[in-house]
């Protein structure tokens, strides 16, 4: 099954869109990232000191990627292996009963602990992502699909950027609830 080319091209700029903005924002405090590596305790110190650039580097490079016919798949493939390693770093974290990390996705622009939330908007991505990996049908796109194309991801990247702050405040807001604050 084919699918149009508008649909993936909409998944692809709107995932490019929010890796793009993750890369930017860790890039611009890199210190405050390995903070938030660091925290995990997945890595050595040294290496934690590395990542603090690879990451925002790969999910730069990721991004790029997927707004090119030609390195899609392959960029597609990386955003889900970095997809796949945050996730799984939440999930053991939480089993470890860590839930107060930063989990350190947007940089300290958005402080968000760590929850099956995250796990679940993660998978959403995931599949956002996968989009970029299934065939398409060969009509050209006409200049609506185009502003079809940047209506659609613009919205897409307004409400994942409201579903995240709404998961970085939601613990605040059921303090102010039960008085805790």
């Amino acid at each position: 099954m084919n699918f149009d080319p508008t649909i993936v091209a909409i998944t692809c700029a709107t995932s490019a869109a929010i890796f793009l903005g993750s890369a930017a924002l860790k890039f611009s405090q890199p210190t405050e990232f390995r903070a938030a590596v660091e925290s995990y305790r997945m890595v050595p110190e040294v290496m934690a000191v590395a990542l603090e650039w690879i990451i925002p580097a790969l999910e730069l490079a990721g991004a790029i990627g997927l707004v090119v016919a030609a390195t899609r798949g392959a960029a597609a493939l990386l955003l889900l292996s970095l997809i796949a390693a945050f996730t799984g770093a939440i999930v053991l974290n939480l089993a470890r009963g860590r839930r107060e990390l930063d989990c350190g996705c947007f940089g300290p622009l958005l402080r968000q602990p760590l929850s099956l939330w995250l796990v679940a908007r993660n998978v959403l991505l995931a599949l956002l992502v996968l989009a970029a990996l299934t065939p398409v049908d060969q009509r050209p796109l006409a200049s609506l699909d185009y502003l079809t194309i940047a209506a659609a991801a613009a919205a897409l990247v307004i409400l994942y950027g409201a579903a995240n702050y709404l998961l970085a405040t939601a613990p605040k807001i059921a303090s102010l609830r039960t008085g805790d604050a």
